[in-house]
């Protein structure tokens, strides 16, 4: 998940492998404004798909490894917290804010039946909430796991939105991630999930080590859980580039290797593989038009890498990679492009992740500026600060 994104610690925004509904107007608790009561758009009428691209398998493969068998785990139906409705426009200091981050963006998802051409749900997972990663479970259950900046119990955390009937309703969990005092406090952002070869959930973060003298440089970290809610921290570091910044990882299983891809690089993506998915060697950097990497899945024919474009002060779009091996990736030429008729988007789309329900079907998740964000400054590209800002206080 290169996400596609945007780093800001102790939250990361722009690239990391990352879809939920609930209504703008009846399903989030109101935060710092009230909620927006957009009237919702009809779906647009889906357009045909590329001829060049094979119809997708019957059966779904899975989609964000070649072989993993992931466990299945039900989850509560009841939500350990409600995400706040509308953005955040004050910053810590009790200025204005002056720039996009996850207090200005929300999650919406979108549907194919191709993998290519996507219609709008126009439903809201979550506001003040970024870089989503989203998986598909054995039993069909969908988990988004995503950086969410409100309520305050969960400020800048990792936290997923599970759902049961392939994203119509959704509930929020929190995660547990034990391990991480030796990284700074609420630095754990960015996240990616993939399943093991041994049945487990592995989880890819960005965070900052505390040894660091004041020179935070963040870098890729893992997790690993039996239950994709518990999670402890893994010895070392996956990934990291000297005196460098390394955001928004995402990792894809490919044959017998593992494929990790980050942002960090303006306008191209690192790259590394591994055969245990735990340690990786640096390999040439992929840069492909500003293309940032978001999430990878196995698909007919091929694997397809989803990400964005990035070429500020142009809108950012949602559009693909495609390779047969692995290795040559080649741009598809189709767009998912920023609707501002709905009222429930502005500005871009970017930071999506992509997964296959277990109807055939395929779930977007993507993150959006909420409208009415009081900034007139275009959103920049995936470069991080380097240093966690200080922790928000409650607004009256």
């Amino acid at each position: 998940m290169n996400h596609r994104h945007t780093i800001f610690l102790p939250f990361l925004l722009i690239a990391s492998t990352p879809a939920c509904s609930i209504n703008v107007d009846t399903g989030l608790t109101p935060a710092t404004q009230p909620p927006l009561q957009p009237s919702v758009a009809a779906p647009p009428t889906q357009p045909p798909a590329q001829p060049s691209v094979a119809a997708p398998p019957t059966k779904p493969p899975n989609t964000q490894t070649a072989s993993a068998q992931p466990p299945t785990t039900q989850i509560s139906t009841t939500s350990d917290f409600k995400p706040c409705s509308g953005y955040d426009a004050v910053s810590p200091d009790g200025k204005p804010q002056t720039s996009y981050g996850p207090w200005a963006t929300r999650l919406m998802t979108a549907i194919s039946s191709d993998g290519i051409n996507f219609t709008r749900t126009n439903k809201v997972i979550s506001d003040q909430a970024d870089v989503p990663d989203i998986i598909t479970m054995p039993d069909g259950e969908v988990r988004v796991y995503y950086i969410i900046m409100c309520p305050d119990d969960v400020r800048n955390k990792i936290v997923v939105a599970a759902s049961r009937d392939n994203g119509t309703t959704w509930v929020y969990k929190k995660i547990a991630l034990n391990g991480i005092q030796n990284l700074q406090p609420l630095s754990q952002v960015d996240p990616a999930v993939e399943f093991t070869t041994d049945n487990k959930i592995r989880l890819y973060f960005t965070s900052v080590p505390n040894n660091t003298g004041g020179k935070s440089t963040p870098r890729t970290y893992s997790a690993i859980s039996s239950d994709g809610y518990n999670f402890t921290v893994e010895d070392g570091v996956r990934f990291t580039v000297e005196g460098k910044e390394v955001l928004d990882p995402n990792v894809i299983l490919i044959g017998a290797t593992w494929h990790f891809f980050s942002g960090g690089v303006p306008g191209s993506n690192y790259h590394a593989t591994s055969t245990d998915g735990l340690n990786f060697k640096r390999t040439d950097d992929l840069s492909s038009g500003n293309f940032l990497m978001a999430n990878g899945i196995k698909v007919e024919g091929g694997y397809r890498y989803y990400g964005f474009v990035q070429k500020p002060p142009a809108p950012t779009y949602i559009t693909a990679l495609f390779s047969t091996d692995g290795v040559a990736w080649k741009p598809e030429t189709w767009k998912f492009e920023v609707d501002t008729k709905n009222n429930l988007e502005s500005i871009e789309v970017k930071d999506n992740s992509v997964t296959r329900l277990s109807n055939g079907q395929y779930l977007m998740v993507y993150a959006t500026v909420i409208p009415g964000y009081p900034t007139p400054q275009p959103p920049k590209p995936p470069q991080g600060t380097g240093n966690p800002p200080p922790p928000l206080t409650p607004r009256p």
